[in-house]
């Protein structure tokens, strides 16, 4: 499968919905909402994997050719092969695991060149998120997330801040720095403003009556900002 690999260029920051539901219909119906309030890329989230394989990929990117379809795969073994797999069902981007093993990353890295696509890899849990990024950096990750997990936010009740770290990442990585973890209108703004590239929402466009309406307050939070 032959799709032109995501350029750089446009306009920056994005927006992605993380579709974290279990069933394929309503991740359609939200992504589709989403993406007429102007959301580009659009998360088959690892919930949504796991319980509809990567039919949820291969929907997604029937339904919105034009979107950016991520796969949320979370791989932490076999790197090749799961990024692979993904690729093949149409994802333009596969994001993995920062807590694989370096030849799990450069096995996706490897992958994802001879598909001519892109390699999120996500921080989740690592222990030193700025040593770590720049390790995945040199590894072949095209673009870094910086996450504070849903277990996380309600273990400490609280959402992904504008910390040190964060700063550090955006001023000084060379591809972009994506940020998750409890993201809002209010925070959005803050986030781009201190350099994070990709907005990665979830539960507050998900968990709204209004998908649409809830997407498009992200999207004029950042218009605004402008």
């Amino acid at each position: 499968m032959s799709i032109k690999k995501i350029a750089w260029n446009g306009k920056w920051p994005k927006v992605q919905v993380a579709l974290d539901v279990i069933h394929l219909k309503d991740a359609l119906r939200i992504a589709k909402a989403a993406n007429r309030a102007g959301v580009e890329w659009i998360e088959a989230g690892t919930p949504l994997i796991k319980n509809e394989g990567m039919r949820s990929v291969k929907e997604l990117k029937r339904a919105l050719p034009a979107a950016v379809v991520v796969a949320d795969m979370k791989t932490l073994d076999a790197g090749a092969i799961e990024t692979e797999i993904a690729f093949e069902a149409g994802a333009d981007i596969v994001s993995i695991s920062g807590l694989a093993h370096d030849s799990t990353i450069k096995g996706s890295a490897r992958v994802k060149d001879r598909y001519n696509r892109r390699l999120m890899v996500d921080l989740l849990m690592t222990r030193s998120p700025v040593l770590r990024a720049r390790e995945v950096e040199r590894l072949g990750a095209d673009i870094i997330c910086l996450h504070t997990g849903v277990d996380a936010q309600k273990a400490m009740r609280s959402t992904l801040k504008l910390s040190p770290a964060l700063s550090t990442l955006a001023r000084t990585l060379k591809v972009p720095l994506a940020a998750a973890g409890g993201i809002n209108p209010r925070l959005a703004p803050k986030l781009a403003a201190a350099g994070v590239k990709v907005l990665i929402v979830g539960g507050w466009i998900t968990g709204s009556e209004d998908p649409y309406r809830a997407a498009l307050d992200v999207v004029d939070s950042l218009r605004a900002e402008v």
